[in-house]
């Protein structure tokens, strides 16, 4: 019987657990919290800490594990130390080391042809460089969820903003970046097997802008054309190479300004904010989920994302920023495209971080077109 370690016990862990049941794969959870929520989706959960990869290896040799996944930034690196410890398919641990460090990241795809990036710094630690033109945007070196995250507009706020970031770092150190203005967001989301690379779909992001510069929704497929497309197809590909990326899921965000493609981070781990699951799975009818599972096993042959279907699917959130929508909101219930609704408070809330369960939402599906928020909203104000 096919076994996997899932590791981290999250939203995504719990969906892997989901999944994995589906699939008649049992499955093993590693997290020091037995109260989160993956932990009745799974068959079996092990309370130790995720980064005691000596302790989670012995028990998966106990119970004869055959994969092993991650779920989470953090969990990336234990994960490849476990696969790689057990001999089974996963990425080098050097290449996992180093993925979530941003810096590293900037400097490893410099050459790749097709690929744009801003001016850059590393900052450890010292005197602040100096800038000589702003806007600047300043990031914890190793983080995610767009926490410490700041645009800055003059020296004095770039001292605190980097005084603000420091402490979110895994690693010390904060990567301070020319703020890339204008142009549309976007997050790559894709599966690697053995070196080879699969663009399963593209996002178009709605942001806040500075200086958060949070996600307050997301929208597949991205309104590219088919060569813009294959553009983005073709860079992801050269950068997921660069990077040493050969195995599992990947979540790349970049920005695309006059028609060229800028690296804004690349995450070796399955998309939050509900881009892997269900909106990735909903708009190309391919079972994302189970794909990360099969290249775990070594059982990606046979299951790549071909022949994909062309759905519409996104999510809103209800933030300060995105008040606008709370008529919607409050009767989306009665549209035929409306997926899931999740309330958790009366009203909008304030974002600072990426929070998918901490915010209100709402998910459309629809297999002929995203909905006309603007067309809804004198709807609902005529009735």
């Amino acid at each position: 019987m096919d076994k996997i370690a899932v590791i981290g016990s999250g939203i995504m862990a719990k969906v892997v657990g989901d999944r994995a049941r589906e699939l008649g794969i049992e499955s093993h959870c590693f997290s020091y919290d037995s109260s989160d929520i993956a932990c009745n989706a799974v068959d079996y959960f092990h309370e130790v800490n995720i980064f005691d990869t000596d302790e989670i290896t012995r028990i998966c040799l106990e119970n004869k594990v055959t994969g092993v996944i991650a779920t989470t930034e953090l969990t990336i690196l234990p994960t490849a130390k476990v696969a790689s410890n057990l001999g089974l398919n996963g990425n080098l641990v050097k290449a996992a080391e180093e993925i979530t460090n941003k810096y590293l990241t900037r400097e490893k795809v410099n050459k790749v042809k097709g690929l744009n990036q801003p001016r850059f710094w590393n900052y450890v630690e010292g005197d602040i460089p100096q800038m000589d033109k702003f806007p600047v945007i300043v990031k914890p070196v190793a983080a995610g969820g767009k926490r410490g995250i700041r645009v800055v507009w003059s020296q004095k706020e770039l001292i605190e903003a980097v005084g603000r970031a420091l402490p979110f770092s895994r690693v010390k150190g904060v990567l301070i970046e020319e703020y890339l203005e204008g142009g549309t967001e976007y997050s790559v989301e894709s599966l690697s097997d053995h070196g080879r690379n699969y663009v399963v779909q593209i996002t178009q992001k709605d942001t806040s802008g500075p200086p958060h510069c949070n996600e307050l929704g997301h929208h597949q497929p991205a309104s590219l054309s088919e060569g813009m497309r294959r553009e983005v197809e073709y860079v992801i590909s050269k950068m997921l190479a660069a990077v040493g990326i050969e195995n599992g899921p990947c979540h790349t965000e970049i920005k695309i300004i006059e028609g060229k493609v800028y690296l804004i981070e690349i995450n070796a781990r399955p998309g939050g904010d509900h881009i892997t699951y269900p909106l990735t799975e909903l708009s190309t009818g391919y079972p994302f989920v189970s794909g990360i599972i099969w290249i775990a096993l070594n059982q990606f042959a046979g299951h790549e994302p071909i022949n994909l279907e062309k759905n519409y699917a996104g999510i809103y959130f209800l933030t300060e920023e995105t008040a606008y929508l709370k008529p919607i909101f409050d009767e989306c219930q009665k549209f035929p495209w409306l997926y899931a609704k999740h309330q958790v408070s009366e009203g909008p809330s304030k974002i600072i971080f990426n929070d998918e369960e901490g915010l209100n939402y709402f998910i459309y599906f629809d297999k002929e077109g995203k909905p006309d928020i603007k067309a809804l909203l004198k709807k609902i104000e005529a009735n």
